[in-house]
């Protein structure tokens, strides 16, 4: 669920500082890049301390006002790395969804390739593709069966060598 709120936020983030003059008769095309690093210190996540690096791709819908707008449709790729900083073993993703975030209803809906891990040598070890809907304070209205497990830090902290915290 951390995952769908970090794109939300940046999907938001993304056309709020893209807005400009409103103009509600038509909709807006935007397009944006959000990029981190951020390090998991050992005992958050995983055993180890564990680098996340991600850039995040947008090409997004936004229908009515820009500065308040009804609704969102946003594809989004994101390109991510996680790296055990004591080993130097790096998985990478590349997941790509669509999201439709309807501000008027409170609603929102993500579909598409939520994980999807390979090694060092392109070996795919963890997918996950499905598709939730919530509401705007991020509870689960509906989901694919085990799109979501409540904590993968034992698949992926398991993958690059370590174990859950």
């Amino acid at each position: 669920m951390k995952r769908l709120v970090l794109v939300f936020a940046a999907a938001l983030l993304v056309a709020a500082s893209m807005a400009s003059a409103a103009n509600a008769a038509r909709p807006h095309h935007l397009k944006g890049t959000f990029s981190d690093v951020f390090v998991n210190p050992a005992g958050d996540e995983c055993d180890f301390d564990e680098q996340i690096s991600f850039t995040l791709v947008f090409n997004d819908i936004v229908f009515g006002d820009l500065d308040d707008p009804s609704k969102l449709i946003s594809h989004v790729t994101a390109d991510v790395s996680h790296t055990n900083l004591e080993t130097g073993y790096t998985l990478t993703e590349v997941d790509t969804t669509v999201q439709i975030l309807d501000f008027e209803e409170g609603v929102g809906m993500t579909a598409g390739i939520i994980w999807k891990l390979r090694t060092p040598e392109g070996r795919l070890v963890f997918v996950q593709v499905g598709r939730v809907t919530y509401t705007a304070e991020g509870e689960i209205l509906t989901i694919t069966p085990h799109l979501l497990p409540v904590d993968v830090a034992p698949i992926v902290c398991g993958l690059l060598g370590g174990n859950a915290a």
